[in-house]
């Protein structure tokens, strides 16, 4: 607006002042071009902002400012001046709340600032200007979809979480009994600052009060690990948004390399139920990340694989991380001669079982199709080969002619 009035005082003055046409002319030709840019700056502005708000970081202040109240959650729920009526009350399968004077009341899909408007306008019959005070006292459990370069991706499930708060209760609505939940931090103490727009998931601070909660890192140790091939730069987090914001879903992209490489807990943010992660692929395998994965102890130090067929020691192998089959074929003593090939068989990332024959070298390179990577339950035989398949018919075959010689001559010397 400003501008405009600039621009219209410039047209006044110079019809005042009577200046030449001409130099007026160009004089406003390049004051328009000059407000077209502007305009122009500012719609891109416009456009960069709304793209910024479609992947959103998770950026409550208060990491339970979203948190959505469902089946198996337990509410405590404080209630003043009426402290008869404070309780701590489970949401129950049908996602209601049996409160005292109220009854069944529905509350799942709220937030805890959406339950307590709704109970405090709901009390405002038996209590005059009631205050409400609402803490989770006990987190549901958390099934978690984990996706992507991880080695058993899949979901996952996390028991339920006791939360911290020091709340002695005189009364427990829902089972009649004194109930005393230690806590010596409140819940704000859980929280964290991810911010939003183009500013780096590196400036996300976290605050665990707790190494019992369930987080990034926790997902990643369950699932198996990492591979060689996993970017922990560009993790991926989509979280469900309450309806009373609108409903949807909100994603945040971590970079969770601080944590393996420098011990940094900062953006090993804490995770919820329904959440979904994924972990891309790298262009190029990190041979180093492996290692730096098992001290900080997202990934286990061994695996173990089932070994069959013509070898010294056949059964399960326990091997090193990123072993490969001429590493379980050393644990398990040579292979015995008159061996073929081997037969590798596994379960895929996508629940498919695949059957590989290998033609065995142990010289051939770490991670080739001839001296392949191991995983987890990995089943391998090692098969005779066409010469000692023969052998072994010829030998079934002669065997019961052998048997019938041996025991006639045997009979011939007593009769002797």
């Amino acid at each position: 607006m400003s501008l405009r009035f600039q621009f219209k005082n410039n047209i006044l003055g110079l019809f005042i002042s009577g200046i030449n046409p001409k130099f007026f002319f160009f004089f406003n030709l390049l004051l328009l071009s000059f407000l077209f840019d502007i305009a122009k700056a500012d719609t891109n502005n416009s456009t960069n902002l709304n793209n910024n708000l479609e992947i959103e970081y998770l950026e409550s202040r208060n990491e339970l400012e979203d948190y959505i109240i469902d089946n198996g959650d337990s509410i405590y729920l404080e209630f003043f001046p009426a402290d008869e009526l404070s309780g701590v009350f489970l949401v129950n399968e049908e996602g209601e709340l049996l409160l005292p004077r109220l009854d069944e009341t529905f509350v799942r899909g709220l937030t805890k600032s959406e339950l307590k408007t709704l109970l405090e306008k709901r009390y405002t019959e038996f209590l005059i200007d009631p205050e409400i005070k609402i803490r989770i006292a006990r987190f549901k459990s958390i099934r978690v979809l984990a996706r992507g370069e991880l080695r058993n991706p899949g979901f996952y499930k996390f028991p339920a979480y006791s939360s911290g708060s020091r709340i002695t209760l005189k009364k427990n609505y829902n089972s009649g009994l004194d109930a005393l939940i230690e806590n010596n931090n409140e819940q704000t103490d859980l929280s964290q600052n991810m911010k939003s727009n183009n500013q780096s998931s590196q400036d996300i601070e976290v605050k665990r009060s707790s190494d019992n909660l369930t987080t990034i890192s926790d997902v990643i140790r369950k699932a198996g690990g990492i591979t060689s091939k996993t970017d922990l730069s560009r993790i991926e987090i989509i979280r469900d948004v309450p309806l009373g914001k609108g409903g949807g879903k909100k994603r945040a992209i971590i970079d969770l390399n601080a944590y393996i490489y420098e011990s940094d807990p900062t953006n090993d943010i804490r995770i919820f139920d329904g959440d979904s992660l994924f972990f891309p692929k790298l262009s190029k395998p990190n041979p180093n990340q492996i290692s730096k994965s098992i001290l900080s102890g997202i990934s286990p130090k061994f695996i173990s694989v089932n070994l069959f067929g013509r070898v010294e020691s056949p059964g399960v192998v326990k091997l090193p991380l990123e072993s490969t089959l001429s590493d379980a074929i050393d644990l398990s003593g040579p292979i015995k001669p008159l061996s073929g090939k081997i037969v590798l068989i596994r379960y895929e990332k996508d629940g498919t079982v695949t059957k590989k024959n290998i033609s065995y070298s142990g010289s051939a390179k770490r991670g080739s199709k001839r001296n392949p990577y191991l995983k987890e339950d990995d089943l391998i035989s090692v098969k005779n080969s066409l010469f000692g398949k023969t052998t072994g018919i010829l030998k079934e075959v002669t065997a019961p002619f052998v048997g019938i010689y041996s025991t006639k001559e045997l009979i011939e010397g007593f009769s002797d």
